[in-house]
């Protein structure tokens, strides 16, 4: 019997249907396969692995920043340390709306509109911290009304922190600097890990010199967090190591009282131990608290600072002035020991000095001029004419090599930042920076330390201390424990400056500058009413203009501050045995005689009344 064609139809479509059913078997037993050989791997194999990332998401690592060592003066009075601080701050990683937030804390506790205008420019500025502070010095019930929101806004907490504080405030600001905020520019350059929980970082003064040490090493812990971000528990913490602390060389009774006698000028005044190199008092003024803008966190606006004349400034390394006749000892030495006048015969100095075939004249302070003088009258009166004479016979070229043994023109060495260099000038340093030629008439007014000269009050200090020890030289430090090892160059300088100049050509000059003080026709002998303690010195006044060649009048009722005269001082006592030097100058004040001078010597005479006998 023939099968007829629906049979074969249906007979092919069974074995295509159980073909396909096979297929399909097979493909869901593979991935049957697949999927358990999944889950053994995920379960089982790795299983260490994945336990480690559900531990990350609810175990946050924190690093905790160091407590920054304090500073000392040399009789362990604090000069900066560490206050409790509570803050609100937003973590702008974690907050959804900011702006909300802000507002929400604006109700409960109120921000100024500088509070909010600081957070923005704080979250631009520093957009490499999370976290970034709204606002600071929390009182105990703002503290209460922040905890009472927190838990409604993510990124919104309270955190406490220390805060370095400045107990003398204005008096200290410029030695011991200050810290800020880090910013872009200080992270290109630290260590992130050793940084990654700091806030702050110093800026200037010691805060920034000694950094590395103050700073300390980080801790970190390890802590539970819940959904939210919250911290639940403690796990484990690695304490912080706190920076060392340093004891500088400073006596901060003398500091104050330095501040006292300067605090109505513009200027600085230094107090240098010529024994050892160790500053005593270090004074820039004007000045400002550096507590007060640390705790608002401003951004350089505070009206103070607009209202001052730059009391950021530290004039004491950073200010450039012509030293004026406060070098005139030292002009004189160097004719002395290129034998270019007899510091014993007479010259005369009338009222101006000119060079050969020149109309210029280069007058004397004193109108009538000084007639007869010789080297000690010349420093003793501080005769221009004198020294012009003598600049015009050394030469450039003399006074410049000769004025590198007192080391102007460089840096002192002393552990600050930012020290300035001065101006030693020179042929070559005019063509340098000027493109021209160096004249007679430069070497004239150099000799009486005008033109091109720029000095510090460091500077000045540092060498006044070298006249002080009849050569020989100690650097300038602030570090009590600071060793400082004199190099190659200090130690031939030393040597020529004690061994090519004899005792009695450097007892001629220090006994000199002791009549500038203690004689009547010296130039401070008048402002210096208290004649004790056998003090040295030397006076000058720097004019910041050019006289007409036709007057000598420098003071005028009607000239104005910023044309006066520039005062300054140098001194040291006691003459035989010095154990203070000072070099001191105020901003268009007048004369050095009767500003710069009497102020440095009331403090020579309260550092060795009241100050020395506590050492």
């Amino acid at each position: 019997m023939r099968r007829s064609f629906l049979d074969f139809s249906r007979v092919n479509t069974e074995k295509l249907f159980e073909k396909r059913l096979s297929v399909l078997i097979s493909i869901l037993l593979i991935l049957t396969i697949l999927l358990i050989g999944r889950l053994y791997f995920l379960q089982v194999i790795s299983y260490e692995h994945f336990e480690t990332l559900s531990e990350t998401n609810r175990i946050k690592h924190i690093q905790i920043p160091p407590r920054r060592g304090i500073i000392y003066d040399r009789n362990n009075m604090v000069l900066a340390d560490n206050s409790s601080l509570y803050s609100v701050e937003i973590n702008i990683k974690e907050a959804t709306n900011i702006k909300k937030i802000i507002t929400a804390v604006d109700e409960e506790i109120g921000l100024t509109k500088e509070e909010i205008n600081i957070f923005f420019k704080k979250k631009s500025k520093y957009s490499h911290h999370n976290v970034v502070t709204l606002k600071n010095n929390l009182s105990d019930a703002e503290i209460a009304k922040i905890l009472s929101i927190r838990y409604k806004y993510d990124g919104l907490d309270v955190t406490a922190s220390l805060l370095r504080r400045y107990p003398y405030e204005k008096i200290t600001n410029h030695v011991i600097g200050n810290v800020g905020y880090i910013d872009k520019k200080d992270l290109s350059k630290l260590n992130k890990k050793k940084y990654k929980g700091s806030k702050y970082i110093g800026k200037t003064g010691i805060e920034k010199y000694y950094e590395n040490i103050l700073h300390g090493e980080p801790g970190s812990k390890h802590v539970e967090i819940n959904a939210r971000g919250r911290q639940v528990r403690d796990i484990d913490e690695k304490r912080p190591s706190p920076g060392q602390d340093i004891h500088l060389t400073l006596d901060v009774e003398l500091q104050k009282y330095m501040y006292s006698m300067l605090s109505d000028y513009v200027g600085s005044s230094v107090v240098m131990n010529p024994k050892n190199g160790e500053i005593l008092g270090m004074v820039s003024v004007p000045s400002i608290n550096p507590n007060r803008k640390l705790w608002k966190f401003s951004v350089n606006n505070d009206e103070e600072i607009k209202k001052l004349k730059s009391p950021m400034f530290n004039r004491s390394i950073n200010g450039l002035y012509s030293p004026g006749s406060t070098i005139k000892p030292i002009v004189a030495l160097n004719g002395i020991q290129n034998k270019i006048m007899d510091p014993e015969k007479e010259y005369y100095a009338g009222p101006y000095y000119q060079l050969p075939n020149s109309s210029r004249r280069y007058r004397d302070w004193k109108e009538e001029g000084h007639g007869m003088v010789n080297m000690q009258k010349a420093i003793i009166q501080s005769c221009d004419v004198y020294f012009y004479m003598l600049a015009d016979r050394l030469g450039i070229d003399k006074i410049e090599n000769f004025f590198e043994y007192f080391s102007f023109g460089e840096k002192t060495g002393i552990d600050m930042p930012y020290e300035s260099f001065g101006v030693l000038p020179s042929k070559e340093w005019k063509n340098k920076n000027i493109g021209d030629k160096w004249t007679k008439g430069d070497t004239v007014i150099t000799g009486i330390g005008q033109g091109y000269f720029l000095t510090t009050p460091i500077q000045l200090a540092y060498a006044t201390s070298i006249i002080a020890n009849k050569g020989e030289i100690f650097i300038p430090k602030l570090n009590k424990n600071l060793k400082i090892k004199k190099n190659n160059k200090i130690k031939e300088r030393e040597f020529f400056l004690k061994n090519n100049i004899n005792s009695d050509d450097w007892e001629m000059i220090t006994e000199a500058m002791f009549k500038v003080v203690n004689q009547k026709n010296g130039t401070a002998y008048w402002t210096t009413k208290n004649k004790k303690n056998n003090i040295a010195g030397k006076t000058g006044t720097v004019q910041v203009y050019s006289l007409s060649q036709k007057t000598n009048e420098r003071e005028k009722d009607n000239i104005p501050d910023h044309l006066k005269d520039h005062s300054l001082y140098i001194g040291f006592a006691p003459k035989e045995n010095p154990e203070i030097v000072i070099a001191t100058i105020i901003e268009n004040a007048g004369s050095g005689s009767k500003y710069a001078a009497p102020i440095s010597n009331k403090i020579i005479n309260y550092y060795l009344d009241e100050i020395r006998e506590r050492y």
